[in-house]
């Protein structure tokens, strides 16, 4: 019975995929080599974005695939052939290179007609086909419209669009995560999706991968908790920074959280040291100190922040710097408690508290009053930049 099943599998397959005669392309070969022999076929990109598809039957999403398959720890994705149970549909997985580029190829058998091994010899045979068509896939366009909304190329941004069948309205936030390993950091994001309802289209580009995230109609918006939990657990992975900005601006407010990004992830761990995940908050404040930085309007207003900490900034004497070191760390990395100032510093809390005692006295002001706070954040936080990066 196997046998008979891969005669027909084989020879229906090659019938309609080496009809030169027949078909004007591969992929129209493809499809009906598909249609007619009861399988279906997703082409992705090294970064799991589809670039060709033959889908014949609905049940279950290229989503879901996807996501099962990166989510499957154990899954060997070099292995050609590699069977992976999708929600009751089998599914093949196998790597292949076309015109020197990775792809991976899977290949869906939809009443389980077929053995593991009729399916690898599936996989070989329509990769050969895709030899003898001289069939080099389309580009990625998730991967460009990434790359497009990142340059702010908001016209090409909306011609992908159009392609990939996304709107304005579709949008909700973005993310870079930098330094991670891809295979192990892209299935803890496609389980953060999953957790969340998320449609999230994403590349890996050089020590980066970065994504877009896409509203869906089951979506429950990840909090700044939530996004600093997944950071944590992406240090795992290697992962040094995640930047992540939630917005539904559009195009604007994605190529401007993008441009957020971009102007920021030099700077922003010298301002926070002790944190490895960034929300527009912190990014927000690292973009106007690096705006201040760079002596816009004469560097009069970077002289009116560090007047705000001249006392202890322009002492040498070691008291002048204890204390310069303990407002660092009390207003911008322990979110005013002195506990966790004294934990950050390894000293007493009885010292720490002692310091802000003096701190007050100099400044004659309340460092904690809602006023005050935010001058004092803006001048610790321009002079964290420059003490790490130099003068602009």
């Amino acid at each position: 019975m196997s046998e008979t099943f891969s005669n027909n599998l084989i020879n229906g397959t090659i019938y309609h995929l080496l009809n030169f005669e027949k078909y004007p392309s591969f992929q129209q070969a493809a499809k009906q080599a598909a249609i007619n022999n009861n399988f279906q076929i997703v082409l992705f990109s090294s970064d799991f974005n589809v670039v060709f598809s033959v889908e014949t039957r609905h049940t279950v999403s290229i989503e879901d695939a996807v996501r099962t398959r990166l989510d499957n720890a154990d899954f060997d994705k070099e292995r050609k052939g590699s069977r992976l149970d999708v929600r009751g549909l089998e599914t093949y997985w196998g790597p292949i290179d076309l015109a020197g580029t990775r792809y991976y190829l899977m290949l869906a058998d939809n009443d389980k007609f077929y053995t593991q091994d009729e399916m690898t010899k599936l996989a070989e045979i329509i990769e050969l086909a895709m030899g003898m068509w001289n069939y080099v896939p389309d580009r990625d366009p998730a991967a460009e419209l990434i790359r497009a909304l990142r340059r702010g190329n908001r016209g090409l941004a909306h011609t992908l669009m159009d392609e990939l069948s996304i709107k304005e309205t579709d949008f909700s936030g973005v993310f870079v995560i930098a330094g991670a390993r891809k295979d192990e950091a892209m299935q803890r994001i496609t389980a953060f999706e999953a957790d969340h309802g998320l449609k999230v289209i994403k590349i890996a580009d050089t020590d980066e991968i970065v994504g877009v995230v896409l509203g869906t109609s089951g979506m429950r918006i990840p909090d700044h908790a939530a996004w600093r939990k997944l950071a944590c657990e992406l240090t795992e992975f290697g992962a040094k920074k995640t930047f992540n900005v939630m917005t539904n601006s559009g195009v604007e407010g994605i190529c401007g959280a993008f441009q957020l990004i971009n102007k920021t992830e030099a700077f922003v761990q010298f301002i926070f040291p002790y944190r490895r995940s960034f929300t527009k908050f912190e990014l927000a404040l690292a973009a106007n100190c690096v705006s201040i930085c760079m002596n816009e309007n004469d560097g009069s207003i970077k002289r009116n922040y560090l007047d705000l900490i001249r006392p202890f900034s322009e002492g040498s004497d070691n008291k002048s710097r204890q204390l310069m070191e303990t407002l660092e760390v009390f207003i911008l990395d322990a979110g005013l408690s002195s506990s966790k100032a004294a934990k950050l510093m390894n000293v007493h809390v009885n010292t720490v508290q002692y310091r802000l005692k003096r701190i007050r006295e100099i400044l004659g002001a309340d460092i904690t009053a809602n006023t005050i706070v935010p001058g004092l954040m803006m001048a610790l936080a321009v002079q964290r930049i420059e003490k790490e990066a130099g003068p602009f």
